[in-house]
């Protein structure tokens, strides 16, 4: 199955992106003015924005964390990009990195109509 696929199956009427702080050790932070390019997702991040094409609100993450749901652009978003530095991006359906999961391998983006979202996040295959 393909990763839009899988993320598209998660979807709920909401995706990944929001804004602020994550807990564990990873930085989560969002972006107050709309970017208009994958471009604007800074090198060593996992970055998602509400809408297609890289427009609304971005949200990015920078490590580990497993409760993602107290930010909103997480919970439903339409674009993002692995702009990670050594590490591919994996995702998870539910808090505490359980449930349905994949891989965004590094340097991976992409944007389409359906709402995705995700609950917790790891960094793997780093090297």
């Amino acid at each position: 199955m393909r990763m839009t696929r899988k993320l598209a199956a998660m979807a709920g009427g909401v995706v990944l992106t929001g804004g602020l702080l994550a807990g564990s050790a990873g930085a989560v932070s969002a972006a107050e003015v709309a970017p208009q390019a994958a471009s604007d997702c800074p090198s060593g991040w996992f970055c998602v924005w509400s809408g297609k094409n890289y427009t609304g609100r971005m949200q990015k993450v920078a490590g580990t964390n497993a409760d993602l749901t107290k930010y909103p652009v997480f919970q439903s978003f339409k674009s993002w990009y692995n702009h990670g530095k050594s590490c591919d991006f994996k995702w998870y359906a539910k808090k505490n990195h359980k449930g349905s999961s994949g891989v965004v391998p590094r340097g991976y983006k992409t944007t389409d109509s359906a709402s995705h979202y995700i609950k917790s996040n790891k960094w793997v295959n780093c090297g």
